[in-house]
């Protein structure tokens, strides 16, 4: 892969998309090289290499149902995509409806695999916050 193009970073957002939508833990490690690094925030360590990705995103999906998501491009450039990602899910243990809304970071290697995966989000509940 020369450069990322819009359509190609597109298919990459719809796919992860329906991967979390259907809970396909195979199919969203599908979308990372086997050498990915995926950070879930900017602090944390990263979850490295596919198979990591998968177990991640197994153990995420028993947790969540009721997903949906939508997202708008920022930036296509070279071999990096940014996005702002906007998902809600109902936590199943609570049955709390979430709201996210997030900054991606995706930056893609020769074979058009994500390499490196940035997360930023920043989540809300229907319950109000009340302060102690």
């Amino acid at each position: 892969m020369q450069s990322l193009t819009l359509d190609t970073f597109i298919t990459w957002l719809d796919s992860y998309g329906k991967a979390s939508q259907e809970n396909d833990a195979g199919a969203s490690a599908e979308l990372f090289s086997p050498d990915a690094r995926y950070y879930e925030t900017p602090f944390a360590e990263p979850v490295i290499g596919r198979e990591a990705i998968y177990q991640y995103w197994l153990a995420g999906a028993q947790t969540l149902k009721d997903k949906k998501a939508s997202y708008e491009i920022y930036s296509v450039k070279d071999r990096l995509g940014i996005a702002r990602w906007c998902s809600q899910f109902t936590v199943i243990q609570t049955g709390l409806r979430m709201a996210l809304d997030c900054l991606f970071l995706v930056a893609f290697d020769e074979d058009g695999q994500c390499s490196e995966f940035r997360e930023w989000w920043h989540a809300q509940s229907e319950e109000p916050y009340e302060n102690p």
